[in-house]
């Protein structure tokens, strides 16, 4: 007898009925993989993702997926699921497994700033962790636990720091600023609108000599004439940024 997941696989899940796709949400046994393609095709439909989010089968990826799709509300809704199923699995009420939202043991889970000195260390912890279960820990952890797994050499890892409700845009300065971080990390904050909305973040982008010149250069035109002229002085930064302050900066002081 041919098992359940191969047929279900090979539903054209762009064309089902809406019956069948809440069916398959509420069915517990759909399987990761189908969960995913329906998150892909149908994300815009929050009445929809809310059953999915809940799905004791949805994978990492997915809700990593999802939260970068997501509104401002719909973050904090997932969230606050989240968060509500943590809550319920501490407390005994009911299951909380590896594949569902998260992965909570105990309390210092969530709360890795208050471990006893005697326990192992935070780096310790998220050494051990394979890369889902730093996923989702990313999305919930403390400023100390972020600032470690930025730093983590697998993209989706770091990529899910970014997505996490908690930063702030004191952490996005700070990352804007390092030059330690990945190529693709300063790009992904280059590409968010709403970060560049604070000067000293797009300022600092500018500025790093480790940001991409694919970035670099059409923030040039934000920069402030004052800041043109700290760039075209700057030695550190790519030729090319301090050729493009220069002009900019020739231009703006013919204009004035």
């Amino acid at each position: 007898m041919k098992s359940k997941t191969p047929r279900l696989l090979t539903l054209n899940l762009e064309h089902c009925a809406l019956e069948t796709v809440i069916g398959l949400l509420k069915d517990g046994s759909t399987e990761g993989a189908i969960l995913d393609q329906i998150a892909k095709l149908r994300h815009r439909d929050l009445s929809l993702m809310e059953l999915l989010v809940i799905h004791p089968k949805v994978m990492p990826q997915t809700f990593l997926f999802l939260y970068s799709h997501a509104s401002s509300d719909f973050k904090k809704r997932m969230q606050a699921i989240k968060d509500g199923a943590e809550s319920a699995a501490e407390k005994g009420l009911v299951p909380f497994q590896r594949g569902d939202l998260g992965t909570v043991s105990t309390k210092e889970d969530i709360h890795e700033e208050n471990q006893p000195a005697d326990k192992e260390t935070l780096y310790q912890r998220i050494q051990k962790m394979p890369v889902a279960e730093k996923v989702q820990f990313a999305l919930r952890a403390g400023k100390d636990a972020r600032s470690l797994l930025l730093k983590d050499p697998n993209r989706q890892v770091s990529q899910a720091v970014l997505n996490s409700p908690k930063i702030t845009e004191d952490e996005i300065l700070l990352i804007a600023q390092s030059r330690n971080v990945s190529d693709d990390i300063l790009r992904s904050v280059g590409k968010n609108k709403d970060w560049l909305k604070n000067y000293s973040i797009l300022y600092a982008l500018v500025a790093n000599p480790k940001t991409p010149i694919g970035v670099s250069v059409p923030l040039l035109a934000s920069v402030r004439v004052k800041d043109l002229g700290l760039l075209v002085k700057n030695r550190n930064i790519p030729e090319a940024i301090r050729a493009g302050a220069q002009r900019l900066l020739h231009a703006k002081q013919k204009q004035g």
